[in-house]
């Protein structure tokens, strides 16, 4: 019985080989097609600029006063121009870089933009937030006073930084485009005589 089978598988790898000896090449044909659609990658741009509104030039400085008084004010304006590609939202808020606490607590600040007035209340407190654009510009008018007529301020000094900043996310919230611009003042009180 064994030597049966043993024939058998025998004469079956004979056959095999022999069909394998005499055949021709063979061949197989796979078709893969994929097909990819146009990809679009587009680069942006965040950009605004702080512009004095006279003749559009560059504007670092917002207030230089020397000698404010009680009840004294100056006005300033800037023009901020969206000079990127993207629509942005932004903030201005006033950080104090040198001077009296005292002193830079009791000034006041006021901003205006189309003529409506927007913040009116300390400097150091000052929040401002607004949309812009693309291309678009909007012209802000600031007025720094002192509406405190205390002793202890006479000939103190505050600078501050106005800090502008802009943030962009995109859609998915996975990237942000920023830009910061800063206004720099410098205020110095006067003299003034209390009481009577």
């Amino acid at each position: 019985m064994w030597y049966q089978k043993i024939k058998t598988v025998a004469r079956l790898t004979l056959i095999v080989s022999v069909v394998l000896l005499f055949a021709q090449a063979t061949d197989a044909d796979l078709l893969d097609r994929e097909q990819i659609g146009p990809n679009i990658v587009r680069a942006s741009t965040l950009d605004f600029a702080n512009l004095d509104t006279a003749n559009e030039t560059g504007k670092s400085l917002l207030f230089s006063i020397q000698g404010l008084v009680p009840t004294g004010f100056q006005v300033e304006s800037v023009r901020i121009r969206n000079e990127g590609e993207l629509a942005f939202q932004y903030s201005i808020s006033a950080v104090k870089t040198a001077g009296d606490d005292a002193f830079c607590s009791a000034l006041k600040m006021r901003v205006f933009s189309n003529w409506t007035t927007k913040y009116d209340s300390n400097l150091l407190a000052l929040s401002y937030v607004a949309d812009m654009a693309e291309g678009d510009t909007q012209d802000l008018v600031f007025s720094l006073g002192l509406d405190d007529s205390s002793e202890s301020l006479i000939g103190q000094n505050c600078a501050f930084n106005l800090v502008i900043n802009t943030i962009q996310e995109t859609q998915n919230g996975t990237m942000r485009f920023y830009d910061q611009e800063v206004l720099q003042s410098q205020v110095t009180a006067g003299v003034w005589t209390i009481g009577s």
